[in-house]
């Protein structure tokens, strides 16, 4: 037997040793992630079976209240805003648009100007037409001097229940 030492033995030793460390270093990496994981996994698993707290008496009311606003991000903004760009006509400007929600129906207010009056008044036969607004009226309007334009104020009824489709 030969027992006198290579040198490239000491070599492919290391690489090996090197090799066995890395790998070492890497299933105790994973093991770690996995572990974090699971304990957040436990958490969250013991979060959803406690029981829910009660809400104080004051909070109720806080909590009503947004249920509320959150309520009026749910009405269909996208079909007023249509029928208003539908009924648009030249000469006339809406300058505000005011709702105010209130369950299926809103008073909407709506300011604006036109040139000539008999723009304003046509404007408000094509908002009663429309079909989404009910008793549009005529609230409030002005003739402003320095401008040369009419400024009005009208007021409807805006449903916003869910529209039946008619049958074919």
């Amino acid at each position: 037997m030969d027992f006198v030492g290579r040198d490239g033995s000491r070599v492919l030793g290391l690489a090996v040793l090197l090799a066995g460390l890395a790998c070492a270093l890497g299933a105790s990496y994973m093991y770690s992630r996995a572990d974090a994981e699971r304990s957040m996994l436990e958490g969250q698993l013991w979060r959803l079976r406690a029981p829910p707290a009660p809400v104080p008496k004051g909070q109720a009311e806080a909590l009503a209240a947004a249920d509320r606003l959150a309520l009026q991000f749910r009405r269909p903004w996208e079909q007023l805003f249509l029928t208003l760009e539908g009924t648009s006509m030249p000469g006339v400007r809406l300058t505000q648009i005011l709702p105010q929600t209130a369950g299926a129906r809103s008073q909407l207010q709506l300011a604006g100007e036109a040139d000539r009056p008999e723009d304003m008044y046509e404007y408000l036969r094509r908002l009663s037409g429309s079909g989404e607004l009910r008793d549009v009226h005529l609230m409030q309007q002005r003739w402003d001097e320095q401008a040369h334009i009419h400024q009005f104020q009208l007021a409807a009824t805006w449903e916003q229940g869910p529209k039946q489709k008619a049958a074919p």
